[in-house]
């Protein structure tokens, strides 16, 4: 009972003598206060699992302490990073499979709108590939097929009529409503 109560009061001393000391020690190399104090705290508990210590000298049980609270950090700081390169590399294959799916589809259904434009009327045919594929303007697509505005709106509306009818699922009608924005995107 004794030893105990030595033992208690030396660490006591030990941990009001060293502590500020060690978490000034180790905040440069954790960057945060509070891991820092864990860190010494954690430290002070593995001075208690080695009792045989606290009969060394002064030098030795200082030594052993800032030895341990630097090991400490440096695998907080391991473990830090393994987490961080994980939950990084998580996070950029969500983004491959996403960019890919999203690439996938996108080139699956621009392969199908070619070959139905490719099927559309003439007329049709041209004001799309004029107004979706060029960007240009009803203005100047009348101008440059030497036909109405209106005229150029009605074969329009025809050529989205029958893409419409091709396209029976929902999605791909959402689609072809997106037609002109899909195309900006991959031109």
């Amino acid at each position: 009972m004794m030893k105990s109560k030595v033992m208690k009061s030396s660490i006591e001393q030990l941990f009001t003598d060293y502590f500020v000391r060690l978490c000034v020690f180790v905040y440069p190399m954790v960057g945060s206060e509070e891991l820092a104090k864990d860190i010494v705290h954690d430290a002070f508990v593995v001075l208690l699992d080695h009792p045989d210590l606290l009969t060394k000298d002064t030098v030795v049980l200082k030594s052993f302490l800032y030895t341990t609270v630097k090991n400490m950090a440096m695998n907080q700081l391991r473990k830090a990073k393994v987490i961080n390169k994980y939950t990084m590399s998580s996070i950029h294959n969500e983004l491959d499979d996403i960019d890919l799916l999203t690439s996938l589809i996108k080139a699956e259904v621009i392969s199908e709108l070619h070959k139905e434009l490719e099927l559309l009327p003439n007329g049709c045919q041209h004001v799309c590939r004029l107004i979706y594929l060029e960007g240009m303007k009803y203005e100047e697509v009348a101008t440059e097929l030497n036909i109405s505005i209106n005229t150029v709106k009605s074969q329009r509306k025809l050529a989205l009529k029958i893409l419409r009818e091709k396209f029976t699922s929902l999605s791909i009608i959402s689609l072809i409503n997106l037609l002109p924005i899909i195309y900006k995107q991959i031109n």
